[in-house]
């Protein structure tokens, strides 16, 4: 999932309780639980060690990605799915680390983080004198001498790009955004800045920026490990089609979770979710089912949702139209609630409030709401009704302890379960509501997409 989540929950009653349109879909009995018990979360969890068994395992463009989507589509061809590549470019970036430290008037190291697409610094670091530069707007840097010196910016009002540029073009050689909320800042900068920049967190940021607006120079030694470098990703996608004969009325179901993920073993982030899809195609690849599922493996999810907007860019509108509903999965290994959410605040989502039944009948602890930071939000952009399945909290999110032994092979039987359910029942309705897909306006695959660029 992508960095800075952020998601509003609502009290579950309530929202099961909503007199949506689509009341009796969500209404639904469940059915053939017997789909439902071919769920194994023992081979769950054994697809997430392989995908997770080395650091860095996953990252977009680079080797440990391009495995991965060898391994699905391995497994796939062994489940007997039809069995596509969607392939398109992406600016591969490697997040090695970064160091900060405070060489006078004290000397301390400082907790920090690279922003996605900063430029390295050279191996032995900068060592500059700092400037506080204050949002880092080109009001802020006219009344400064930034020259030959690294800036101090807190983040708000501009961009974390705008902020970088802003202090390349007033001659400063780096530059530190710290955040204006608790916790370390790690964000994006969308593109390739012309200076290194690395994030703080609150407290850190306004402790070094209290130094600076003291007499005392204050020098600083930033050390950015990064690599950047042309490459590509894919999607992978696995077809189970409907039944012969049904050909005229049928309707296509697409479940999906991204498989690449940041510079750790990703085994939550997302090899739980790939790794459950993986499962709910072998336990519905020889299903007679009364309309199509498409099962997709999302590549770049982490630098943007690039491969769920590339795939939606490349839909014709006959084949938006024929998409039913999508069902995202997106760290499902962790945490104790599971939540279901669609991408905008009370979007009507009939699939969604479907989920939602199903999991109260189970007994799960659940919540709703929504969130755009993961590859659903492209699919309800287009109008497709969405649900996307994620458990919290997570206190290992994009960290190198995002490791398997963290991941609950609880929470891999309930989501497995659910989805697989979900899918099936959804499948085999004959009459699934009409939405009306909107009319999409085609854009590259700038790597923008969907992101807090701010």
């Amino acid at each position: 999932m992508k960095r800075n989540l952020r998601w509003v929950v609502t009290t579950a009653v309530l929202a099961v309780m909503l007199a949506f349109t689509s009341s009796a879909y969500a209404a639904a009995p469940i059915q053939n639980q017997s789909v439902a018990d071919k769920v194994s979360p023992e081979r769950i969890y054994n697809h997430i060690a392989k995908l997770a068994a080395e650091d860095n395992a996953r990252v977009t463009g680079f080797k440990g990605e391009h495995k991965a989507a060898d391994y699905i589509v391995k497994k796939l061809d062994g489940y007997g799915l039809d069995v596509d590549r969607q392939y398109f470019p992406v600016l591969a970036f490697m997040d090695n680390g970064s160091e900060l430290t405070v060489n006078a008037p004290v000397q301390k190291k400082i907790e920090s983080s690279n922003f996605n697409y900063t430029r390295p610094t050279p191996a032995e670091g900068l060592t500059r004198e700092v400037v506080d530069a204050g949002l880092g707007t080109q009001d802020d840097f006219a009344g400064i001498d930034a020259k030959g010196k690294i800036a101090l910016i807190k983040r708000g009002d501009i961009s974390f790009y705008d902020k970088a540029q802003n202090a390349a073009k007033a001659g400063a050689d780096g530059a530190i955004i710290f955040n204006n909320t608790s916790g370390v800042l790690s964000g994006t900068l969308g593109e390739p800045s012309d200076i290194p920049v690395i994030g703080l967190g609150q407290a850190t940021g306004e402790e070094l920026k209290t130094l600076v607006q003291k007499d005392a120079p204050v020098e600083i030694t930033m050390k950015v490990d990064v690599e950047l470098k042309p490459s590509y990703s894919q999607n992978v996608v696995g077809t189970i089609k409907a039944k012969k004969g049904n050909e005229k009325n049928t309707k296509t179901i697409i479940v999906g979770a991204h498989y690449d993920g940041v510079n750790s073993p990703a085994a939550n982030d997302n090899a739980s979710g790939t790794a459950t899809l993986l499962e709910l195609s072998k336990a519905l690849a020889k299903k007679n089912m009364h309309h199509n599922v498409k099962v997709i493996f999302f590549g770049a999810e982490e630098i943007g949702l690039v491969g769920s907007q590339h795939y939606v860019n490349t839909m014709s509108n006959k084949e938006r139209q024929s998409v039913a509903a999508m069902i995202n999965m997106d760290m499902v290994g962790v945490g104790h609630t599971l939540n279901i959410l669609t991408a905008k605040e009370n979007e009507d989502s009939f699939v969604a409030d479907m989920a939602a039944n199903y999991v109260k009948t189970y007994g799960y602890q659940y919540d709703r709401g929504y969130s755009t930071r993961s590859d659903h939000a492209p699919f309800s952009e287009a109008g497709i009704p969405v649900a996307f399945l994620h458990y919290s909290p997570d206190p290992y999110y994009h960290t190198k302890e995002d490791t398997i032994d963290k991941i609950d092979k609880g929470n891999l039987e309930r989501t497995g379960t659910l989805a697989t359910i979900l899918t099936y029942n959804l499948a085999n309705t004959k009459q699934l509501p009409q939405e009306k897909p909107v009319s999409i306006q085609k854009s590259s695959n700038k790597q923008l997409n969907n992101l807090d660029l701010r």
